[in-house]
């Protein structure tokens, strides 16, 4: 049976009945495929004596929040006696092996939602939960990855990368929509990274998705690139590598929630929100590695607050790049 064309025009005629009654069937059918159908539950608006209902939580693919927002789940679970998430497929696997058992991980919206008692967006969850529930958390990983995945990306990176510092350069593809000037071309865009990718002393790792821009051309020769990128299927496969590096940089908000989520440190060189975060990292391989702590007697890294592209990229580039090489140039490594 062939779906009749969304763009047919209606007859006025006397099978006019018969068609609406396919119409309404069609459209019956679009909704039981859908991943996000309806949900008959009510909204959540906070409040109320929760400890023994069931909350189910919606993600929304396109919120570009979506990573930094996972951390309410937690706090939703402590208040909840049941949460579910309902959300992209790419985050499922990372919020199984984030929250465990506290959060039922489903894959699609059940049709029968009587064991449930209230729904609630993801998006819309931390304000939902107060200003003191949703801050209960902030300032510490929330996110974790599973022994074999991260063990697999630590073997391929002391197999592959030529230099102890492995630092991921995140959201090259938002170079494309950053609108250099000057910088035309693919190639070009990413020699505007020069000063960074030639600090010596260290393994560089793409992150994010691959496209026909900037994030496909490719460094300099000299430049040790790791490209994995088409091996990662999911957040979870991002995760458990970039749980494995010393330092993320980013230019996109997403892969800087990711590192902040499992406490790598990350520099977030977006715009127009440009600033340099360290996120301490609770694991004891890092007592040789540069923590928050010991970079803030640096003044070059103390004034790292790279300005909006449109106003100094080159000179946030430069600075990012001094502090670059002052953590390379300390940096005494571990075995991985």
């Amino acid at each position: 049976m062939t779906k009749p064309s969304q763009r047919a025009v209606p007859l006025t005629t006397p099978n006019a009945s018969a068609a609406s009654a396919v119409a309404h069937a069609w459209a019956q059918v679009g909704a039981a495929l859908s991943p996000h159908p309806d949900c008959p539950l009510p909204n959540w608006t906070g409040g109320g004596d929760t400890l023994h209902q069931h909350l189910l939580v919606i993600g929304n693919e396109h919120d570009n929040d979506l990573v930094s927002q996972l951390r309410q789940l937690e706090v939703a679970s402590a208040r909840f006696g049941k949460v579910g998430f309902v959300g992209p497929a790419n985050a499922r696997r990372l919020v199984e092996w984030s929250m465990g058992e506290r959060v039922v991980v489903l894959s699609r919206m059940p049709r029968d939602v009587s064991d449930w008692d209230l729904r609630c967006t993801l998006a819309s969850l931390a304000r939902t939960l107060g200003p003191q529930a949703a801050h209960a958390h902030a300032g510490r990983p929330f996110l974790r990855v599973a022994a074999v995945p991260a063990r697999h990306w630590r073997d391929r990176l002391a197999a592959a990368a030529q230099h102890g510092l492995c630092v991921g350069f995140a959201g090259l593809d938002a170079l494309d929509s950053m609108g250099l000037e000057g910088t035309s071309l693919s190639a070009s865009r990413l020699m505007s990274l020069t000063p960074l990718l030639r600090v010596p002393g260290v393994s560089w790792v793409p992150l994010g998705r691959q496209g026909d821009g900037v994030s496909d051309a490719m460094p300099l020769k000299s430049v040790d690139w790791i490209d994995w990128r088409t091996d990662c299927d999911d957040l979870a496969d991002e995760a458990s590598l970039i749980d494995n590096l010393d330092l993320v940089i980013a230019l996109d908000a997403g892969h800087a929630h990711l590192a902040e989520g499992l406490g790598v440190p990350v520099w977030y060189l977006g715009a127009p929100r440009t600033a340099l975060s360290a996120s301490a990292r609770h694991d004891d391989r890092y007592d040789t590695h540069f923590s928050p702590e010991r970079l803030s007697h640096r003044a070059d890294v103390d004034d790292f607050r790279p300005p909006p592209v449109s106003q100094d990229w080159p000179g946030a580039v430069d600075t990012a790049a001094k502090a670059l090489l002052a953590m390379a140039t300390e940096f005494q490594g571990w075995t991985r």
